[in-house]
């Protein structure tokens, strides 16, 4: 028989009275996922069982707020990295993390007797370690650099036939009308706790990650388009047809300090390309259109949902099918998203895009985590909710971050 909304609604009831098995809170979590109408069913509920709850024990809310949060959190794993096999949980938990915070004093009142994480520990509590955002340099054709942070919106250069134009952490190049002056060559370079947006003279779109820099043409005169990147981006390819009506090409040349990390050939696509020195692998994943990946051994054609994989070690490409497209292009869409990753792997992205220094103690766990968080959160709050795992600490010292093993408070 169909589960209507009276069943959902007892069901919902039973998880506000903390009643809920395993199975009924993952099917509760289900539905809310799946519709803007039933998250605000649980939150007129949720009201009317706080107001309920309210009348019988009133509290001040500053007292137990972020006691309350931490609690909630890790009763909910909503918003966390967790245990590999946890991920579809935390996943439709994310979803929610809104509507459910309010109802952590519930659960707060009901059970005090939990333990609540350690917040992270810190020599300076001034410290004010902010997340990334828009930062970039423009390197010209005539070497000269311009400090996107500092430069006023509009037009802030104008090379050969093509106007450089800024909006808002945004660069676009348009076609000037103006002399040709043939093809001149643009660096944008993001630093670390920095990202940025490129559209090229030709409307195609490049989102900039951390420490990364994209090396293009101003105009696109020759028979291919080609770009270089280190680092990691984004890119959505419009389509491009020379005179006479043949297509041209878009080609992404990937530079890494350990070599030629290959060519990506393509038509008219997105896909992400992740190539940070500091990484053991390049990879290229397709999200829509064709891509070929040519490497010195070997070239891979890839569908959308595959990844192509190199391994820099031994230079080994494979493709790989069924990616989680979502958990690769999270950076571009605000959020870390990790699918079982060690410790290592998440504070490489976390030094990235904080601009911090990591220090590991010896003892860290070896078990993938998984989950998502916004990377708009400050440092502490993102530290404090990895902690929530029980299975990694932290103490910041100034710009460092020191990583050990969980010990029990």
């Amino acid at each position: 028989m169909e589960k209507d909304k009276t069943y959902y609604k007892q069901l919902i009831a039973r998880y506000l009275d903390d009643e809920c098995t395993a199975e009924e809170l993952e099917e509760v979590l289900d539905y809310i996922g799946k519709d803007e109408a039933n998250r605000l069913m649980l939150e007129q509920m949720r009201a009317a069982h706080e107001q309920s709850f309210s009348r019988e024990l009133p509290l001040e809310e500053n007292e137990w707020s972020e006691r309350v949060r931490l609690e909630l959190l890790k009763r909910t794993g909503a918003g966390i990295v967790v245990p590999f096999y946890k991920r579809r949980f935390a996943r439709v938990a994310a979803a929610i993390i809104l509507v459910l915070v309010s109802a952590a004093a519930y659960y707060y009142l009901n059970d005090g007797s939990r333990s609540v994480a350690p917040a992270v520990a810190s020599e300076n509590k001034n410290e004010n370690i902010i997340p990334g955002g828009n930062k970039a340099t423009l390197t010209l054709a005539d070497g000269s650099v311009i400090d996107l942070n500092e430069a006023e919106n509009g037009d802030v250069a104008l090379q050969g036939n093509a106007k450089v134009i800024k909006i808002e952490g945004q660069l676009s190049y348009a076609t000037s009308g103006g002399q040709d002056n043939g093809v001149a060559y643009n660096t944008v370079t993001t630093p670390r706790g920095g990202q940025y947006v490129i559209v090229l003279a030709d409307g195609s779109k490049v989102w900039l990650n951390a420490a990364s820099s994209l090396k293009f043409p101003t105009t696109f005169k020759n028979a291919a388009r080609q770009v270089e990147l280190t680092g990691e981006g984004y890119f959505e390819i419009a389509k491009s047809v020379l005179p006479g009506g043949k297509k041209q090409p878009f080609h992404v040349n990937i530079k890494s300090a350990t070599g030629n990390g290959g060519i990506i050939e393509v038509l008219g696509t997105h896909f992400n390309i992740m190539a940070y020195d500091e990484e053991a692998a390049i990879n290229t994943t397709l999200l829509e259109g064709s891509v070929k990946v040519n490497m010195p051994d070997k070239t891979v054609f890839l569908t959308p949902g595959q990844q192509a994989h190199i391994t820099k070690s031994d230079k080994r490409t494979e493709v790989l099918t069924g990616v989680d497209i979502e958990t690769v292009v999270a950076w571009k869409n605000g959020a870390f998203w990790f699918d079982n990753l060690d410790v290592k792997a998440i504070m490489r992205q976390i030094a990235r895009w904080y601009d911090v220094n990591i220090v590991y103690e010896a003892g860290l766990p070896e078990t993938g985590l998984s989950g998502k968080i916004e990377r708009k959160k400050n440092i502490g709050q993102l530290l404090e909710i990895l902690e929530t795992t029980h299975k990694v600490q932290f103490n910041i010292k100034g710009k460092n971050i020191i990583v050990s093993p969980y010990k029990e408070s």
